[in-house]
């Protein structure tokens, strides 16, 4: 047992190293590095803080956080260097199939380092995509909560919010969806940016233009959160390359968190059990577990017209490009 580490997130590794759990072979090579910096380097967890902001899920509609939420969430935001309290992993990088619960990972996280339990003031948190509804999507999950009888008196305690903006009381933080276009963008003053569905920048000048306005205030973040998708040598592509760099070449991870989830080729597809190499939330979405078998049944009958079920359900590119005429 690592002791500078903390119970939930060990757990996850544990079962991801003896094969409790099905996990690609990215994971696996990231459950070894992260092994080794907690082994070699002088960093800790706030396990207060991690089981304070893992609180709040019981206000969303989820039936637990699952283990690799709370390994992704742990690591991310809640370890730090012991010498001067900076970040350990201040940049999250979360390749991830579709359905996996994204977009609600985002909305947690963006609770809670807007929340009092993160004590930095104004941290804000912006939510970034290259179209609206995918900017606005968590936020709007999060107001649906927050608009919930059962918990609306509670949670004006600590928040406020309209239709597209969520403020937390104690320390002004705001949660805001931000469309791709980077005009009037460069006053921001973001804790954190979040990157939602990252394959489908082509370029860099959205992401630089919201990330220049990172450093005004403590401990700033980047998280990056996409499923796999058909634009090339573009960001997504060399997030991919760096964290290749540090998985399998031992490559300074310079902050970076690399959790990439996929199969590892594409014949993995053809058995049921190897499904959670890319999405680790299926075995605790059985309903989602059937849509999918739905779909793969559909794949395999003509994989020619439904290549997003490999490209977004399972994060790999199918070696077969084209159909016959």
């Amino acid at each position: 047992m690592m002791t500078n580490c903390d119970p939930r997130i060990e757990a996850y590794m544990e079962a991801v190293e003896t094969g409790k759990v099905e996990a690609s072979k990215d994971v696996k090579a990231l459950m070894k590095h992260v092994r080794k910096c907690f082994e070699t380097e002088d960093i800790y967890v706030d396990q207060q803080q991690l089981t304070d902001y893992l609180g709040l899920a019981r206000y969303f509609p989820y039936d637990e956080v699952f283990p690799w939420q709370q390994f992704v969430i742990g690591l991310h935001d809640c370890t730090y260097w012991r010498e001067n309290g900076r970040p350990r992993w201040p940049d999250l990088f979360c390749l991830i199939g579709r359905g996996a619960g994204k977009d609600g990972t985002i909305a947690l996280e963006s609770t809670a380092l807007a929340s009092e339990y993160n004590g930095i003031r104004e941290y804000d948190v912006d939510i970034c995509a290259n179209n609206e509804d995918q900017a606005t999507r968590p936020v709007k999950d999060l107001i649906a909560v927050f608009e919930s009888p059962k918990f609306t008196k509670k949670l004006r305690r600590f928040f406020s919010w309209t239709k597209e903006l969520i403020v937390g009381k104690k320390n002004r933080a705001e949660i805001k969806g931000r469309t791709h276009n980077p005009k009037g963008k460069d006053g921001l003053r973001s804790g954190i940016v979040i990157f939602n569905e990252v394959h489908q920048y082509l370029n860099y000048a959205d992401i630089d233009v919201f990330t220049t306005g990172l450093g005004k205030k403590q401990h700033p973040r980047r998280s990056y959160y996409t499923t796999d998708g058909d634009v090339r040598e573009g960001p997504l592509d060399d997030l991919l390359e760096t964290s290749e760099g540090i998985l399998r070449n031992g490559e300074p991870d310079n902050g970076m968190l690399p959790f990439i989830c996929k199969l590892n080729c594409a014949n993995d597809v053809y058995d049921e059990e190897n499904w959670p190499m890319a999405n680790p939330s299926l075995p605790y979405l059985p309903n989602l577990l059937a849509e999918i078998r739905k779909e793969f049944h559909e794949w395999k009958k003509s994989p020619f017209r439904l290549p997003a079920f490999m490209i977004k359900r399972m994060n790999i590119h199918d070696v077969q490009k084209e159909g016959g005429v």
